[in-house]
């Protein structure tokens, strides 16, 4: 009987994250919570009933059990060997299966000896306290890291602004925002930065920065518009979604 409990406790989850994904109404979550097993499997087959939506699933599945396999291996190797390299790529995994409070954990670990002061460490712990929202703790992090060159320009920086707005602080967010904001760089913190004007309820400066960037795209060479293709993707799918309002 046992050995059926992990496998069910799976589907559920991953069910769970589907129907979040998916934006479900609230009636599938009680259903697969009360009911793991059948509930998982109507909402699967009510969900993913043609060959395009089951091979979406199928992939899905890959994805979550290769992303346990390999925290649970980055796992087994901290065990084994407690070192600063270990820690390091078990916090990335964790980053990337949203364990953000046991990434920052770890990396906070790491900051001892002569890595105390590491910057490319601190923007990561950044990072993570901001996904945590954790954002005294990332504020008090990006404000050491000011004096940093190497952070100017990093997309911790990113993390830095929201969490300066997200505790109130929106003109310290847009002075780091207007920083980055440079013609023909630094990209994913523009679109970041239209996304923060239209949460600060000014759409049409929003749509005009992203028209600048939106143009910039069009002038790319093939090979660099493949290369920021996710961004510019993000962009005008912000700007449409600014048209529509």
């Amino acid at each position: 009987m046992l050995r059926f409990y992990t496998p069910l406790l799976i589907l559920q989850a991953v069910t769970l994250y589907l129907a979040y994904r998916n934006n479900a109404e609230q009636r599938w979550y009680w259903f697969i919570i009360f009911f793991p097993g059948l509930g998982s499997l109507l909402y699967l087959f009510d969900q993913y009933y043609n060959r395009k939506n089951i091979s979406s699933l199928t992939e899905t599945l890959k994805e979550v059990v290769n992303s346990n396999h390999k925290t649970e291996q980055l796992e087994k190797a901290l065990r084994f060997s407690d070192n600063t390299k270990n820690k390091l790529n078990l916090a990335a995994a964790y980053m990337e299966i949203g364990r953000y409070a046991d990434a920052a954990r770890l990396y906070e670990s790491t900051l001892t000896g002569f890595m105390e002061d590491d910057p490319g460490v601190r923007m990561k712990l950044l990072d993570a306290q901001f996904m945590a929202k954790n954002y005294d703790q990332a504020i008090a992090l990006g404000e050491k890291l000011e004096s940093e060159k190497t952070f100017k320009n990093a997309e911790s920086r990113i993390s830095y602004a929201w969490a300066l707005h997200y505790q109130g602080k929106p003109e310290a967010a847009e002075k780091i925002f207007q920083d980055m904001n440079k013609p023909f760089t630094n990209f994913k913190h523009r679109v970041a930065y239209g996304s923060f004007l239209s949460a600060t309820s000014r759409k049409d400066e929003a749509k005009g920065l992203l028209e600048v960037l939106l143009e910039e795209f069009e002038h790319m060479s093939g090979p660099e518009r493949k290369l920021h293709r996710d961004v510019n993707r993000e962009a005008r799918n912000l700007y449409n979604s600014l048209s529509q309002k």
